[in-house]
């Protein structure tokens, strides 16, 4: 038995002849000549809109609209409450130990009545008249120190005490915030100017 030792024959595969390239026959070449290139289709336009940019467009109008409203208004009632910062701040002004606050805080309160609810509803009103009146426009009572201030202080020349003066002015300040406007037609949809309660 023959021994070939470390060396063994590979077995070299038999070498494939080159593929030829596949015979065009006539058909084929009339087939490729109708082939056109490729066309990308083309871009889409931004108009018309879609359906989602017109709710859009909408909403975004709407809040416009609804931010120029809301302005307005707070703007008109602002104005509107204007006479009550304004009467408030003259108030605190007040020097309680000067002689006859009591018929400065009368008056005070007295312009800022006739602006809310007009010259001929209020203007002509003294004593307990008055006092009803202020009661019967705002949601607190008239504590009774400041009504014996007003009542008995107002048309003599007696000065009332500190506490009730104190008491006086508390009132006239809640009153002059939160009196309320009453509808009807005796109340004047726009208050007049300040300028016409000075003359009360």
């Amino acid at each position: 038995m023959k021994s070939f030792g470390p060396f063994v024959k590979q077995v070299i595969p038999p070498q494939q002849p080159p593929q030829q390239p596949p015979q065009i026959t006539p058909e084929m070449q009339q087939l490729l000549e109708q082939l056109k290139d490729i066309h990308e289709p083309a871009p889409i336009g931004w108009w018309p809109l879609a359906p989602g940019w017109w709710i859009l467009a909408g909403v975004l109008i709407a809040l416009a609209f609804a931010t120029v409203w809301l302005f307005f208004y707070l703007r008109r009632q602002r104005q509107r409450k204007m006479y009550r910062v304004e009467g408030a701040r003259l108030l605190k002004q007040l020097d309680l130990q000067q002689p006859r606050v009591v018929e400065a805080i009368n008056v005070l309160l007295k312009r800022v009545a006739v602006v809310t609810f007009g010259r001929a509803q209020c203007g002509p009103l003294t004593g307990e008249r008055w006092i009803e009146f202020l009661q019967s426009t705002a949601d607190t009572s008239m504590p009774e120190p400041a009504r014996r201030a007003l009542l008995e202080s107002l048309y003599s020349a007696r000065e009332p005490d500190a506490q009730d003066l104190q008491i006086l002015q508390q009132y006239a300040l809640d009153w002059v915030r939160n009196h309320q406007v009453m509808e009807n037609s005796q109340t004047q949809t726009e208050p007049p100017s300040t300028q016409e309660a000075e003359h009360v």
